[in-house]
């Protein structure tokens, strides 16, 4: 089972530790999908990456 972390006095749950972790995946697959113009082909951009943020969100508390 995870375990939370203390930083700066806050103590963070496995939840939140999954949502940080994911923030920079999300930003390099965000960066490499405009980049290889796959995020053209998608209909609303902003929504796509909500998706993909929630999907890696998960992937993250799944595999701890």
């Amino acid at each position: 089972m995870p375990i939370d972390f203390e930083v700066g006095g806050v103590y963070l749950p496995p939840f939140a530790q999954a949502l940080l972790l994911a923030l920079p995946l999300f930003v390099l697959l965000s960066w490499a999908l405009r980049r290889l113009g796959i995020m053209r082909l998608v209909w609303h951009p902003a929504l796509f990456e909500g998706a993909l943020y929630a999907g890696l969100c998960a992937a993250m508390i799944l595999m701890m």
